[in-house]
């Protein structure tokens, strides 16, 4: 996404969004509305209570798009700028691992971070950029232990 915020959807053990039906058909309806179409030349308009039209940026128009397609299928949203600063235990929340775990990979320079008195804060930028990079080293290792598995016959069925 290139605006300068994200959505991300609240964590799953958080209790799911109780939006009515009818509420979450008007939002779908938004989330279609939204899309970019040949006939509106491509743009998105809001008409204020003046009646006069307002060219929505494609930036956000994608992100109230995206948050209402999140929210038409029921979770909870919330719009973050890029550069809002975390503390660790959010960081810790968005990474889904322990907060000590995040201290220790400020402290081994894995995730920087600044200090705001004796408290450590981490960017959203730099915490999403981390969670990227440790997915693709997870997927990378799962893919060559699955090579080496298929090497050895370990996915043999019915031999």
């Amino acid at each position: 996404m290139t605006a300068a915020a994200r959505i991300t959807t609240k964590r799953a053990r958080q209790k799911p969004d109780r939006t009515a039906g009818a509420d979450r058909a008007v939002v779908a309806r938004l989330a279609t509305a939204l899309l970019p179409s040949p006939a509106r030349g491509g743009r998105v308009q809001l008409i204020d209570r003046d009646g006069h039209r307002i060219d929505l940026p494609d930036t956000l128009a994608a992100v109230v798009a995206r948050a209402a397609s999140l929210m038409s299928e029921g979770h909870k949203v919330s719009v973050i700028a890029d550069d809002e600063m975390l503390t660790t235990q959010a960081a810790a929340e968005r990474l889904n691992v322990s907060r000590q775990y995040i201290v220790r990979l400020v402290d081994q320079c894995l995730l920087p971070s600044i200090k705001v008195g004796t408290h450590r804060r981490l960017r959203l930028a730099d915490v999403l950029a981390y969670k990227v990079r440790r997915d693709e080293e997870r997927d990378g290792a799962l893919d060559r232990l699955t090579a080496l598995s298929e090497d050895v016959g370990g996915y043999r069925l019915g031999d």
